[in-house]
């Protein structure tokens, strides 16, 4: 009698599954929401266990909305934090930080061709945003449309894994469990498209634009309370109040969360 078992996956070969059920997940929802009630979060995981049904309502306590992203919520944060603040000094420091990226990919080993396309499509969008302020809902739409987000999308993954290479003695012994090196966890982690960023992606993507982050994490450890981690490229701009953008984490992907009478609504 032949025992005819099933082959076993691969690690790769796992992780190539799990990306597809996330893919045909998403393609459900837009790749940018518009601002929803909390409750929306409830719903969608109401047949979650309690702990986590408590975790979204001890947010729900300073926290009312939402806005759900189809995988990275980083640009659109971004943008949209510029959109909100009116200050052209805040703006032009960010454009400047922008047309800097082009150096460290070079510097990074990347070539023009890889990034100039996303580039240029990132620095267009950017640069419209003051015009923007009076459309708000024109940066929606731009970030909803999957040509333009996913270019924005890249450039930054591009950014992000120059940065890691850069510094890659800092971030390299990190990585000595899972036997790679930082081009490997680079090539596989980072600029493949889609991938879930971790906390180093998150600390080299904050460090590289000077841009801090907090995230509100649901799910993962056990009890109810929501796990705040806060990203500081400058622990100075903590001190004179800056305000972080405000990704919240959940399965499924990154979004943003906002403050009750806080955020204005875009």
């Amino acid at each position: 009698m032949n025992d005819q078992r099933e082959p076993e996956l691969t690690d790769q070969q796992i992780l190539d599954y799990e990306q597809r059920i996330k893919d045909e997940e998403a393609q459900k929802i837009p790749l940018v929401c518009q601002i929803e009630p909390i409750s929306k979060l409830q719903q969608e995981f109401e047949g979650n266990t309690l702990s986590f049904q408590n975790k979204i309502r001890n947010l729900a306590v300073n926290h009312d909305r939402i806005r759900r992203c189809r995988g990275d919520a980083f640009a659109f944060a971004w943008f949209e934090s510029l959109l909100l603040d009116t200050n052209p000094a805040t703006f032009s420091r960010a454009l400047d930080t922008l047309q800097s990226t082009p150096e460290l990919l070079l510097t990074a080993g990347f070539q023009v061709l890889a990034y100039e396309d996303f580039y240029d499509v990132t620095l267009e969008q950017f640069r419209q945003i003051p015009n923007r302020r009076q459309y708000p809902d024109d940066l929606l739409a731009t970030f909803q449309s999957d040509e333009v987000s996913n270019a924005i999308v890249m450039h930054f993954r591009f950014v992000t894994s120059a940065y890691l290479k850069n510094h890659a003695a800092e971030y390299e012994p990190f990585l000595l469990v899972e036997m790679i090196s930082i081009d490997e966890f680079c090539s596989m982690q980072v600029e493949a498209f889609g991938r879930e960023s971790d906390q180093y992606q998150i600390i080299a993507l904050t460090k590289a634009l000077g841009i801090p982050v907090e995230v509100a994490y649901l799910g993962g450890a056990e009890g109810e309370s929501v796990n705040f981690h806060e990203f500081w490229p400058d622990e100075a701009d903590k001190a004179r109040g800056v305000r972080p953008l405000k990704l919240i984490y959940r399965p499924g992907g990154f979004g943003l969360w906002l403050e009750k009478n806080g955020d204005p609504v875009v």
